[in-house]
C-alpha cells in the first residue's frame, strides 16, 4: 500500500488531526473511565446507557483510526488529481468505512443519553413515549443511512473500485447521503438538548438549582457546535471534485466531535465523584420546598447525597 505524504500547502491539518486524536482519545477515555467507576463502584447503577456509551467509544476509536489511515495511505489533504489509482481506491474505502463506523457511533451515544433521560424524566407517560419515539427515529435513520452508504452502488465494489468502467453498474447520490447524515445528526443533537429543559423548569426548585441542572444538560451544546461546524465543512464536498483535499478540514471536526460525545456524556458524573472523595468541596443546601423536586432528580444532579436525610 502506497504511503502518501502530506500536502506541502496544508501540512498543519494532518498534524492537527494527529494531535486531536491523541489528546481527544486520552481525555475521552479518562472521562469514560471516570463515569464507569462512578456508576459501577460509587452509585452501583451500571446500566444499558453505560453499555451504549462503551460501544460509542469503541466506534469512535475506529472512526479516528480510519481517518488517520486515510491521511497516511488515502491521500486525505492532497489534491485529487495528484493521487494514483491505488490511492484513490484507498481514499474511497476510507471515506465509506469512516462514515459507516461513525453513524452508529453517534447513534449509540445518543441512545445512551436517551436512556439517561428515561431514568430521570419518567414522570409522565408523555415523556416516556417521547423518548421512545426519538430513540426509534435515531435508530431508524442511522440504520437507513448506514445501509444506504454500504449498498450505494451496484455492484457494491463500484463505490471504491475506479477500475470499473463508468458504464457498468450505477450509484446513488452518495454526497447527498453524507450531507443527510450530518444534517440529521445536527437536528437530533438540538432535540436532545431541548427535551429535559421543559421538565426541569417545571420542577419546584430554586432558580439557581434549575439553572445548574439546565447548564449540566447544556454541556451537550458543545457537540451541537461541532456538528454545525462539521456540517459546514462537509457542504463543499457535495459539489467539489477535489474530495481528498476538502476532506482534510472536515476530518478535524469529525475527530473533535467523536471525542466530545464521549466527554460530554461522562462529565455530569464528575460532581458525584468529587462529592464521594472530597465531600468538603461540595456545599449542600436544604430547603423544604424543593425536597420533592430534589428527590426526583438523579443523585449526580441532586444537591444531597443518597444517604443524606432531607
Amino acid at each position: 500500500m502506497e504511503v502518501v505524504s502530506a500536502d506541502p500547502s496544508t501540512p498543519f491539518l494532518q498534524v492537527a488531526n494527529q494531535v486531536l486524536v491523541a489528546v481527544g482519545l486520552t481525555l475521552s477515555t479518562a472521562c469514560l473511565a471516570m463515569r464507569l467507576y462512578t456508576k459501577s463502584l460509587i452509585l452501583r447503577k451500571f446500566w444499558w446507557d453505560d453499555v451504549c456509551l462503551i460501544f460509542a467509544w469503541t466506534l469512535s476509536i475506529g472512526t479516528q483510526a480510519t481517518i488517520l489511515h486515510g491521511y497516511t495511505f488515502g491521500g486525505i489533504g492532497r489534491h485529487f488529481n495528484e493521487l494514483s489509482p491505488e490511492t484513490v481506491d484507498t481514499l474511497l474505502k476510507v471515506i465509506l468505512a469512516a462514515a459507516v463506523i461513525y453513524i452508529p457511533c453517534l447513534a449509540f451515544a445518543k441512545l445512551s443519553l436517551l436512556m439517561l433521560y428515561y431514568s430521570i424524566l419518567n414522570t409522565s407517560q408523555e415523556w416516556v413515549y417521547s423518548i421512545y419515539i426519538i430513540a426509534f427515529v435515531i435508530s431508524g435513520y442511522s440504520l437507513a443511512l448506514a445501509l444506504a452508504l454500504i449498498f450505494a452502488c451496484n455492484p457494491i465494489q463500484k463505490g471504491w473500485d475506479i477500475s470499473i468502467p463508468p458504464g457498468v453498474g450505477s450509484c446513488i447520490n452518495r454526497p447527498g447521503v453524507y450531507l443527510a447524515t450530518a444534517v440529521s445528526n445536527t437536528l437530533s443533537d438540538v432535540i436532545l438538548i431541548l427535551i429535559p429543559i421543559r421538565v426541569v423548569w417545571g420542577l419546584q426548585m430554586r432558580l439557581i438549582q434549575k439553572l445548574g441542572v439546565v447548564a449540566m444538560f447544556c454541556i451537550g451544546c458543545l457537540t451541537i457546535i461541532t456538528s454545525i461546524l462539521r456540517l459546514a465543512t462537509l457542504w463543499p464536498l457535495v459539489t467539489t471534485s477535489d474530495v481528498s483535499y476538502k476532506l482534510a478540514l472536515a476530518s478535524v471536526f469529525i475527530n473533535i466531535e467523536a471525542n466530545f460525545i464521549i466527554i460530554c456524556a461522562s462529565l455530569p458524573y464528575l460532581r458525584q465523584l468529587t462529592r464521594h472523595h472530597k465531600p468538603k468541596c461540595c456545599i449542600h443546601h436544604r430547603s423544604n420546598r424543593n425536597v420533592q423536586a430534589v428527590r426526583s432528580l438523579p443523585s449526580w444532579v441532586s444537591p444531597q447525597d443518597d444517604t443524606e436525610t432531607v
